[in-house]
C-alpha cells in the first residue's frame, strides 16, 4: 500500500509544475497578441497553454491513470480554445481580417479534439458512472470556456478597448473557471467514493 501512494505524491508536483507552465504559456500568448501582435504565434502559446492549465489541474485531481486524464482533458482545453481561435478567424475582430477557410479548418478540427478528448477522458474512468461525466463537462468544458472568455474579454479590455464587452465576459470567465475546477473536484471525490 505504501508505494502507490508515495507514487501518487511524486506525480502531483509534475502536474502542479504543468499546470503553472500552462498559466505561463497563456500569459506569453496574451503578451503576443496585446503588444506584439504575433495573432498565429500567440494561438499555439494559448492552446497549449489552455491545455496545460487544465490538464495539470486533472492530473492533480485525477482518478485512475493520472497522464491519460491530463492528455483528455487538456485536449478538451486546447479544442475549446481552437474553437475560440476558429470564432475570431471567421469574424476577424482582432488580427487580419476574415479568413473563412481557416476558421472552418479551426473550428472542425477543435470540435474533434473535444469529442475525442471527452471520450478519452471517460474512458480513463469508465466505472465512475455520472460523477466522471460530471467531472468531463465540468472541469474540461465549463472550465476551459472560462479560459477562453477570459481571454477573450482581456482581449476586449485590452487591445480593442471596448469595456461594455470586456467586464461581462471577465466575470463570466472567471465564474466558469472556478465552478468548472471546483465541481470537477467535487465530482472526483464523488467517483472515489462510489462503488464499483
Amino acid at each position: 500500500m505504501q508505494k502507490p501512494d508515495h507514487a501518487l505524491m511524486q506525480k502531483q508536483p509534475t502536474f502542479a509544475a504543468i499546470a503553472v507552465l500552462g498559466v505561463a504559456s497563456l500569459l506569453l500568448g496574451l503578451v503576443l497578441i496585446i503588444f506584439v501582435n504575433y495573432h498565429e504565434r500567440a494561438y499555439v502559446f494559448l492552446g497549449l497553454g489552455a491545455a496545460g492549465f487544465i490538464g495539470g489541474i486533472a492530473g492533480m485531481i485525477g482518478i485512475g491513470s493520472r497522464t491519460r486524464a491530463a492528455l483528455s482533458y487538456g485536449v478538451i482545453a486546447m479544442g475549446m480554445m481552437g474553437i475560440i481561435v476558429g470564432l475570431n478567424y471567421l469574424t476577424g475582430k482582432y488580427g487580419p481580417g476574415p479568413n473563412q477557410g481557416h476558421g472552418e479548418i479551426v473550428i472542425a478540427l477543435s470540435v474533434i479534439a473535444i469529442l475525442a478528448g471527452i471520450g478519452g477522458a471517460l474512458i480513463v474512468q469508465p466505472k465512475g458512472g455520472f460523477a466522471a461525466f460530471l467531472s468531463v463537462i465540468t472541469l474540461g468544458l465549463i472550465a476551459s470556456a472560462g479560459i477562453g472568455a477570459l481571454i477573450v474579454g482581456i482581449i476586449y479590455l485590452l487591445v480593442l478597448e471596448r469595456s461594455g464587452h470586456a467586464y461581462p465576459l471577465l466575470v463570466l470567465g472567471t465564474v466558469c473557471l472556478i465552478a468548472g475546477i471546483a465541481w470537477g473536484i467535487y465530482a472526483q471525490s464523488r467517483t472515489r467514493i462510489t462503488p464499483h
